[in-house]
């Protein structure tokens, strides 16, 4: 077995144990709590000053497994959300996905903000009411436990599935977020139409006109690879001509080669970061 895939087998391993120590308790939980909470689990293997979180959600009955390292000075400090990509799924407590997020949180230095890592739960489909629950409750408890949060700095992004779940979660709350990046992902469309497989609920569903106009208002960062799976590469320019015809703001940027592996470049190399920041939601 190569070295890689044993790091990943203990990780997976430690994840799932931790895991299933937290669903043992999960109904006593639900049970107990008159509303969703926020509960702090084990010790992080990878990057320990990323505390992890379990976000158990009363309504549903169901948890997510975060990632958090916030910022306790006083002042007012805006929010980081990254969605990883499915392929790291089996990790259930982020401590693999940390890896693909090394790149970012370098850069994220150079900006003092709160920094969420979400797990990425295939089961909640991202799109549903469930997963903007959960990403409200997260900021709330971030509010209420730190009360600096900068509502009006609210950023999310996310990598293939995670460019998935960013698109839809900016759809259900086009006022929400003050600027979105989405890397190697995709949106159901005309010209890539869902089919019978993924509509598992109403959420996943064909993006229309109207959806495109409730999009554009939030300013978008778009990377893919002409060399990627054409529901991304051509797909992800269709998403951004749409989002520009509306009048919305769109960067792209667009790789030769790479095919479904350019996150990490962009992330590490690109100016992602100065683009993102420096957007604010005026209410």
């Amino acid at each position: 077995m190569k070295l890689f895939d044993k790091i990943y087998s203990f990780l997976c391993t430690s994840a799932y144990r931790q895991s299933s120590r937290i669903i043992k308790h999960k109904k006593a939980l639900t049970e107990s709590q008159s509303e969703s909470c926020v509960i702090k689990t084990g010790k992080a293997i990878w990057y320990p000053s990323y505390k992890k979180y379990y976000y158990c959600d009363k309504i549903s009955g169901e948890g997510w497994f975060f990632r958090l390292k916030p910022i306790t000075d006083n002042g007012k400090y805006p929010v980081f959300i990254y969605h990883h990509g499915n392929g790291l799924n089996r990790a259930g407590e982020n401590d693999f996905q940390m890896f693909e997020f090394r790149n970012m949180r370098k850069k994220l230095k150079n900006h003092p903000c709160h920094q969420v890592a979400v797990h990425c739960d295939y089961t909640c489909e991202y799109n549903t009411d469930e997963h903007s629950r959960v990403i409200e409750g997260i900021i709330r408890y971030l509010e209420d436990t730190y009360k600096n949060v900068d509502r009006s700095r609210l950023y999310i992004a996310g990598t293939s599935y995670g460019g998935y779940g960013t698109a839809y979660e900016v759809l259900r709350n086009p006022d929400k977020y003050a600027g979105a990046v989405s890397t190697m992902g995709f949106t159901h469309n005309e010209k890539f139409p869902i089919t019978k497989w993924w509509q598992k609920n109403e959420y996943r569903r064909n993006l229309t006109e109207e959806d495109f106009v409730a999009l554009s208002k939030t300013p978008f960062y778009f990377a893919w690879a002409t060399d990627d799976h054409p529901s991304i590469s051509e797909g992800s320019d269709f998403f951004s001509e749409k989002l520009t015809k509306y009048g919305g703001e769109v960067k792209t940027k667009i790789y030769s080669r790479g095919g479904h592996t350019i996150a990490a470049d962009f992330f590490k190399n690109e100016d992602w970061d100065k683009w993102l920041f420096e957007k604010q939601r005026i209410y």
